[in-house]
């Protein structure tokens, strides 16, 4: 079975993390695998592509958008000039590669790929909670009679999909898979001098900063040996508007950045304790399955894909979104308890290993893509 991966990729980030997972695990597993991304990009992606061995070919493949502003605007009319160069590529790709199976990770694509699609042949490997609005209501349920079926990436995504109307026979849930990313055993974290409590990703508003900020703050005099280490790109407005609010509760001295961090080593080594105080539905929640490789105990809002890898008072805590006493109760918890925390990371470590490892992941893919050819 030849096998086709259709992702745009302008940069690398979680979808296109977890992408390279998976045909990585395929090449791995020596099942034919072939890219298709966009000339439109920062040439990350495609140099990972090429550092792991996998072929790809770039095309004017690009999105539209019905967001009415400058760069929405200019963004649809040059995909748009470009649409019949996208359309022979697209075909003349189709035509040399042949694959049995193609993987599309990006409805926006799919739209300008719409004819092309088959419905015994293409998959939307769905990594999004979608509105239940009545336009996305109408496209995908057009969308679902041009395809095999979704592949969602967590049962909350699954969830919103039939909100609007999808069968339950064109749904199939995947849970995200990583290779185990320790290279080596842990520091002795018992005893260490301080406390360090870590956030990572985007450094966005609906990330949350400004809720653990806030909580934390109310925990400063009591831990004092508790810093606040914030992994991810804060040149953004938001990222300037955080910087302040961290001077404004006096915790310039208790608060580090530390950029984007590529290695996760270097993120999670060290650290003991892991918050993701998103305040929107997290398809599915990347940074507690990795933390949870490196038995770290997992503090985080309970929505979307987060309560299926967070088991609350057992590999870590949910709390409510933006209820701060909540979440400063839950902190403090853990930063008062060596053992809790231990605890917790064990279990969260036995959890990930088995429903979130790679081997895992990459095999259900193989099974369903054979399954769906038979």
């Amino acid at each position: 079975m030849k096998l086709a991966i259709v992702s745009r990729a302008e940069n690398v980030s979680g979808k296109e993390i977890m992408t390279l997972e998976l045909g990585e695990g395929l090449h791995a597993s020596q099942l034919p695998v072939e890219f298709v991304t966009s000339f439109w990009n920062d040439g990350a992606f495609q140099q990972r592509l090429s550092s792991l061995g996998l072929p790809f070919k770039e095309i004017h493949l690009g999105a539209i958008s019905a967001t009415v502003n400058c760069d929405c605007v200019r963004m649809t009319l040059v995909q748009m000039l470009h649409l019949p160069a996208l359309w022979s590529e697209y075909r003349r790709f189709l035509r040399e590669s042949s694959p049995e199976r193609i993987i599309h990770t990006s409805w926006h694509h799919m739209l300008l790929l719409w004819p092309f699609l088959k419905p015994q042949r293409d998959w939307f490997w769905i990594h999004e909670i979608l509105p239940n609005k009545p336009q996305y209501r109408f496209v995908f349920q057009k969308l679902a009679r041009s395809l095999v079926g979704f592949i969602a990436i967590s049962q909350a995504v699954a969830d919103s999909l039939k909100a609007l109307g999808i069968e339950d026979s064109k749904i199939r849930v995947i849970y995200n898979g990583l290779r185990d990313p320790r290279s080596s055993e842990l520091p002795e974290r018992v005893g260490a001098a301080r406390l360090k409590i870590g956030v990572v990703g985007q450094v966005e508003s609906w990330k949350g900063h400004h809720d653990l900020l806030h909580a934390f703050a109310r925990l400063s005099a009591k831990h004092p040996a508790a810093e606040v280490h914030i992994f991810g790109n804060a040149s953004t407005t938001y990222g300037q508007e955080v910087k302040q609010h961290v001077m404004s509760l006096g915790l310039s001295e208790r608060v580090f950045w530390h950029g984007f961090v590529e290695d996760r080593s270097t993120i999670y080594q060290d650290m003991n304790i892991c918050v993701v105080p998103s305040n929107f539905d997290e398809p599915f929640g990347l940074v507690a399955v990795e933390a949870g490789f490196f038995e770290l105990p997992v503090l985080a809002n309970r929505c979307g894909g987060l309560p299926e890898i967070v088991e609350d008072q057992k590999t870590g805590f949910l709390v409510e979104p933006r209820d701060l006493t909540q979440l400063a109760d839950r902190l403090d918890e853990l930063l008062s308890s060596a053992p809790l925390r231990h605890s917790m990371g064990q279990a969260g470590r036995a959890k990930v290993e088995r429903l979130f490892g790679r081997e895992r992941f990459v095999m259900e893919f193989v099974h369903l893509m054979n399954q769906s050819v038979g």
